[in-house]
């Protein structure tokens, strides 16, 4: 059995596959998906397809759908007490393009996809962000507060309140930046 982590820590992989992070002023960051082929190499890699699965336009347009449906349901998580207000919709758009079927085995009961080749792939991935909302363990997934970062992690912290992907990198420079607020000496007007 993996480890309750692994799913997040696919599905956070999964959307860095946009990766936000600004390197420099007007960065709008590097998308890794922008092309089919790279889709079937994240999936193949992730072992969600196989090797001889065909990957079409229309399956990377799910994926990139379902990327920013994640994103947004993970951005919104913290502040979403009614149902109405959480940012969902693209998710369940996306739910009704799939067939599932249930799958009990050794103990367990998961969700198995009839799609075949990259929807395959995509099905997967909706199916594992099903388990992981119905596992309660989805807040574990978080966006870092540095603007210029953006970065998806896991947040293995005790309470599940981190706010940055690296407290040596993005928390650093966040607190650094507090403090010398904090610290700047009054200007005089002379």
């Amino acid at each position: 059995m993996k480890n309750e982590y692994s799913e997040l820590e696919l599905i956070a992989d999964f959307i860095n596959t946009y990766d936000k992070r600004r390197r420099f002023e007007g960065d709008t960051g590097i998308d890794h998906l922008q092309k089919p082929d790279q889709l079937y190499s994240w999936l193949v890699g992730q072992q969600l397809i196989s090797k001889q699965d065909m990957i079409s336009e229309e399956d990377l347009e799910l994926a990139l759908k379902l990327r920013v449906g994640a994103r947004e349901a993970i951005m919104n998580h913290d502040s979403c007490n009614d149902i109405e207000v959480c940012k969902e919709a693209l998710l369940n758009e996306l739910a009704q393009s799939f067939h599932f079927y249930l799958v009990f085995e050794k103990g367990y009961a998961f969700h198995k996809s009839t799609e075949t080749g990259g929807k395959k792939g995509v099905a997967s991935l909706l199916a594992v962000i099903f388990e992981i909302k119905r596992n309660g363990l989805w807040s574990r997934l978080r966006v870092c507060s540095a603007e210029d970062c953006q970065w998806v992690f896991v947040d293995r912290s005790r309470p599940g309140t981190g706010k940055w992907c690296s407290m040596k990198a993005c928390g650093n420079r966040a607190k650094n930046k507090t403090f010398r607020q904090k610290h700047k000496p009054l200007e005089s007007n002379s």
